[in-house]
């Protein structure tokens, strides 16, 4: 299931002009800025769910909120303001994909959060959070 999801969201991203490379990362954000990369990219990392409890006596149904987040790295080596504006753009473009968009027959994304992760140098980070609500497990 996890894996068919995050194949649903990297197919929604990879429709994205203007984005380098769009993979899936389970790593830290930090060793993204070490390793060279296309740029800008777009990666997926599988955040955890979060579980109800149990409603029903002898149901084994476990009703959950699955996180995924969407990591932007981008570069403007003129200046950060120039990079922030390239991101806002990719940013957009994300939300346009993602929002309420099914992934059958596990349910819809919708978006949690957006924030600057890091900027380091002329390289901006950005996070964005997208919760698929009421998967049963």
């Amino acid at each position: 299931m996890i894996d068919t999801i995050q194949d649903g969201i990297l197919g929604r991203l990879r429709a994205i002009d203007g984005v380098a490379e769009v993979d899936v990362w389970q790593g830290d954000v930090q060793e993204l800025l070490k390793q060279p990369r296309r740029l800008p990219a777009l990666y997926v990392v599988y955040q955890g769910a979060e579980f109800e409890e149990k409603k029903t006596i002898g149901a084994a149904t476990a009703r959950h909120r699955m996180e995924f987040l969407v990591v932007l790295v981008a570069k403007n080596l003129r200046s950060r303001a120039e990079g922030a504006l390239g991101c806002y753009g990719i940013i957009e473009a994300v939300r346009a994909q993602l929002v309420g968009h099914i992934i059958e027959p596990h349910g819809m994304l919708w978006p949690v959060a957006e924030e600057l992760v890091a900027a380091v140098g002329g390289t901006l980070v950005y996070g964005m959070t997208y919760r698929m609500k009421d998967v049963d497990a």
